[in-house]
């Protein structure tokens, strides 16, 4: 009897136990989906206060014959007049500070009110100017991370410039005045002698310059392609890596394009006669396998003197308005890249395929930047800059975590080590290493691919983009990154 009323017991406190743990995570669960929610609900709110802005605007300001160039200079024209017309009489929820400022609509977030996933963000829609078109399309742009930016909107660190925006206006605006006339006759003498001036010459102009007079155009792309061990700029973002192979019985001028930084690798049959590429993209784009002679452009959001895009199916207006404006012509066809590999044309034999080593990947990679990815932790493990972290490490955070804040754990005598209590909830423990030295942050830390550094006391804090990765500082007791219970700067 006495055994069974002992089993009894043990399985009652073991339920208890389960149950208890089954509330804590129920309620951690809880909390985190409902910051989610959230979050969702605030960057839905501004959506709307765009559309509503936007609409407003076409009501008070424009009419259905006002060009898109024309609107942009109204725009211009009367920041601080819309302002005060439309944006100050907006109802916004607590924690969103709505602004009409260098022809961009922001929408700022306030960490005190706002969700704390969304603190200190912003969201800029800016209008883009778009060639025999009355609409503006209004692109958006966040400092949003990956994972809470909505899927149009365009990763940005800062606000985009509007000197392009306005210069393509301006310049617009001027030639469907004069084509509205018969001759310069009827302008002052002042502008026809702008008119009359030699073109400026730019990136755009030098390229078509180099072209032959005959070409077809094909585009090809997608959002990103697979992923690589290298970084080709300072976004911190990982480079994807596209295989292209082209055939083509007339010279042939080939638009490259995708969102992420991306090295392209391009291939030809022997009767193909590639004249000229444009690579494009959000992040810097780089293209291998052509001889030095065949003339590139890059143009990307850092460098837009052209404009820029990047391919994908909703994308097809907006690539062939970059062809319009580079080569004046329209693209034959697009071709979605699947899985970083696209085929222009029939490739009849793979291995007839011709390519050039003028430039190689030593003369795109940046040599100062570490590997990306897994193969940058892995690399940095090697070269004694990071290890594998353990237990204690973990001891050694919630220790300068609690001093930090001014946390008393008393000891709890009979205890097990596993029970000993904390200030901070969780403390998370996925790919976790201990930062060894001063050290920058491999470029592509996302999703499954993200990390835990616990940075002891002495030793810098890693520098460059964190991705979905959490830092556990010990030289001040706190931490920044995806991990409930830090910053999310």
């Amino acid at each position: 009897m006495k055994k069974q009323v002992s089993n009894l017991f043990i399985k009652g406190v073991c339920s208890g136990v389960v149950g208890t743990l089954s509330v804590l995570g129920l309620g951690y669960g809880g909390g985190y989906i409902y910051q989610q929610q959230q979050a969702k609900s605030y960057l839905t709110a501004i959506e709307q206060y765009k559309t509503n802005f936007v609409s407003q605007l076409n009501q008070q300001y424009f009419n259905n014959e006002t060009k898109s160039a024309q609107k942009i200079l109204i725009l211009n024209r009367n920041i601080s007049q819309i302002q005060k017309d439309i944006v100050d009489n907006l109802q916004v929820k607590a924690g969103i500070t709505l602004k009409f400022e260098h022809l961009q609509f922001v929408a700022s977030l306030d960490g005190k009110q706002a969700p704390k996933s969304l603190t200190h963000y912003q969201l800029f829609y800016q209008p883009q100017y778009q060639t025999d078109n009355q609409e503006l399309a209004w692109q958006c742009f966040s400092n949003l991370p990956d994972h809470l930016r909505p899927k149009d909107c365009l990763y940005r660190k800062e606000a985009p410039s509007n000197t392009e925006l306005l210069r393509e206006a301006f310049s617009a605006s001027f030639s469907e005045r004069r084509n509205s006339h018969n001759n310069l006759g009827d302008y002052p003498a002042s502008m026809q002698r702008q008119h009359t001036q030699i073109p400026i010459e730019t990136e755009c102009t030098k390229f078509k310059a180099r072209l032959p007079q005959d070409f077809d155009v094909y585009a090809t792309g997608a959002y990103s392609g697979r992923k690589s061990n290298y970084q080709i700029d300072d976004s911190g973002h990982q480079a994807t890596e596209m295989d292209i192979q082209v055939q083509h019985d007339r010279p042939i001028v080939l638009i490259l394009g995708a969102y992420e930084p991306t090295i392209w690798k391009l291939k030809w049959e022997d009767q193909t006669k590639i004249v000229g590429v444009i690579a494009t993209g959000y992040y810097k784009q780089q293209v291998l396998g052509l001889p030095r002679s065949i003339p590139i452009l890059e143009t990307t959001s850092q460098n837009s003197q052209c404009g820029y895009a990047y391919v994908s199916d909703r994308n097809a207006t907006q690539v062939n308005q970059l062809a319009q404006k580079v080569v004046q012509k329209d693209i034959k066809a697009i071709v979605l890249a699947q899985n970083g590999q696209a085929n222009i044309g029939n490739i009849r034999s793979i291995s007839a395929l011709r390519s050039s080593n003028d430039r190689t990947l030593d003369d795109v990679i940046d040599k100062n930047a570490p590997l990306a990815g897994e193969a940058g932790i892995r690399d940095a493990v090697a070269k004694g800059l990071l290890r594998p972290a353990n237990k204690a490490d973990i001891n050694g955070w919630k220790a300068a975590y609690n001093k930090a804040n001014n946390i008393h754990t008393p000891p709890v005598i009979g205890a097990t080590e596993s029970s000993s209590d904390t200030g901070m909830e969780y403390v998370h423990f996925h790919n976790a290493y201990v930062v060894l030295k001063e050290m920058t942050i491999p470029a592509g830390l996302y999703g499954a691919h993200s990390v835990t550094f616990f940075v002891p006391k002495g030793v810098p804090t890693p520098k460059g983009e964190r991705g979905h990765s959490t830092i556990y500082d010990m030289n001040v007791g706190n931490c920044i990154g995806s991990s409930p219970n830090c910053q999310h700067r």
